[in-house]
């Protein structure tokens, strides 16, 4: 098949458990010393107190200074409190900021050392210690699933992906609840990151057939749940194919990784403060769009799939649902300057290896071309 590996191996370690209920995790954890990390709206509303609530006599600590986009320094203090509290269990509950935080912190307090020893500079983490337990509360960063995070340099401000097998979590947990209270403008990005994860999977140079079944699925829940779930937040039916749609992308990209939009997301979410799932998203119409340069009849079979006559019928569709989401379809809606393409495309060219995973030809050029094109 185009764009297809012949040859393959699908690895997931993680144990998922999707409920309707309350999840209860007491049995995991009993009596133990556990650290929970997540953001300061999810601590002060209470969400996760009542996760801690619920780990009977175990002993609890919080880190509730996750911030969006999760910067170095915020890892390092995450990961000393959790040596400070010699903490057995680490528990992320929030988006993918929270559980990205909650990998790196509960890796560091096993190896030791600073995030920057390992992000971007080649050091390889030591088997993980500590028991990592995933729990999301937005439907769009898979990242509970996937052995993958990010984090901004707090020192220059770049995103500093770091892929280890380490970050993979003991359990993930999904309660589609824990959606119900998101903003729209969150509902929009998250569920838009998840549509990117799933369609950069699926046209991934690595990609494969349990990772393009995974992707196809995703996309087809999403396109026909966000918008209704963007305007009905407490439609149950909607939220829950939402949570099953980004779990499903997660297990997809996190076997092929991601492509041009996410890549172009990181100097977009670094410049303009924007956040990641419109970083991702703004230029997903023109990604589709030049895709069918080394996967035409593979697009061409998605869009059908989808519901579209073609690819660009598929880029259009993308676009209007931006459009009705209220998020941003042009850079200059984000406040991009026209002489400030060429500096995002050649800050795109330090993620070559993952750009590369494209279908289309990426240089330096054509990235500036495209940048352009969505101007």
């Amino acid at each position: 098949m185009e764009n297809q590996n012949s040859s393959f191996q699908y690895w997931m370690p993680v144990r998922i458990l999707f409920t309707e209920a309350e999840p209860d995790i007491r049995e995991e954890i009993a009596g133990e010393s556990i650290v929970i990390v997540t953001d300061p709206f999810l601590y002060e509303s209470g969400v996760a107190g009542r996760t801690g609530d619920r780990l009977g006599n175990a002993d609890v600590s919080y880190f509730s200074k996750v911030e969006p986009n999760p910067s170095t320094d915020t890892v390092n203090a995450c990961a000393a409190m959790i040596r400070e509290h010699e903490a057995k269990t680490v528990i992320g509950i929030g988006g993918g900021s929270s559980m990205d935080t909650a990998k790196a912190a509960a890796c560091l307090a096993s190896s030791g050392g600073v995030i920057g020893d390992y992000a971007g500079k080649g050091k390889s983490f030591g088997k993980r210690t500590v028991r990592l337990i995933l729990i999301p509360t937005t439907a769009g960063t898979g990242s509970e699933v996937t052995n993958v995070g990010v984090y901004t340099d707090s020192e220059t401000g770049e995103k500093r992906p770091v892929v280890c097998p380490e970050f993979y979590a003991d359990l993930a947990v999904i309660h589609p609840k824990y959606t119900y209270t998101m903003p729209r403008s969150v509902t929009a990005n998250t569920g838009m990151d998840a549509f990117c994860h799933a369609i950069e999977a699926y046209w991934n140079l690595n990609s494969q057939p349990i990772s393009d079944s995974f992707a196809v699925q995703a996309m087809k829940l999403i396109l026909d749940n966000l918008l209704t779930a963007y305007r009905l937040p407490e439609d149950g039916a909607a939220r829950e194919n939402l949570c099953t749609a980004s779990l499903l992308a997660g297990l997809a990209f996190g076997q092929t990784r991601t492509t041009g939009a996410h890549v172009l997301s990181y100097p977009l979410t670094a410049r303009y403060h924007v956040p990641h799932g419109t970083g991702c998203a703004i230029t997903l119409p023109a990604f589709i769009r030049i895709s069918v340069e080394k996967a035409g009849k593979k697009m061409q079979t998605l869009a059908e799939a989808l519901g579209y006559i073609d690819v660009e019928a598929l880029a259009d569709g993308v676009c209007d649902l931006m459009r009705s989401l209220e998020m941003p379809v042009a850079l200059r809606e984000i406040g991009a300057k026209a002489e400030e393409l060429s500096g995002i495309a050649k800050d795109a060219m330090n993620y070559y290896p993952q750009l590369s995973l494209t279908p289309a030809f990426m240089t330096e050029e054509t990235v500036f071309d495209l940048l352009k094109s969505i101007y």
